[in-house]
């Protein structure tokens, strides 16, 4: 699922900050297998979000300047049996309930800081 990758790759860049083992920005790219504009991209989205990300040419990594965590909250609601019923392959030929439409569940992704606040909802 897409949006687990995104997560993946959240968390990711947001350890390898953390733990100042970034890389130049053209390593850090790479480690992520992006294109340096694209994790350039991110690393503003961070900062949208409240981190303070600056950029060591001694150390050659990215660090934060703040107290910055990301922490993803992922709620999965069930669907209703209306709501069943109106998926695509939802219902089989006895009309029971199968795994097909697992995948059309609703997702909401939390953004929060490290405060636990939230800082952006992303709905699927």
């Amino acid at each position: 699922m897409l949006i687990f990758n995104t997560i993946e790759r959240l968390e990711r860049i947001h350890k390898l900050i953390q733990r100042k083992a970034t890389g130049t920005p053209e390593e850090f790219a790479e480690k992520l297998h992006l294109g340096k504009r694209q994790m350039y991209n991110i690393l503003d989205e961070f900062k949208g979000y409240g981190a303070d990300i600056k950029y060591s040419r001694m150390r050659c990594t990215f660090y934060y300047n703040n107290d910055f965590e990301v922490i993803v909250k992922i709620n999965v609601n069930s669907l209703s049996n209306q709501e069943q019923r109106a998926v695509y392959a939802g219902y089989d030929d006895n009309n029971s309930f199968n795994a097909m439409s697992l995948h059309k569940l609703p997702v909401t992704l939390h953004l929060c800081n490290e405060n636990n606040l939230l800082i952006n909802n992303f709905k699927k």
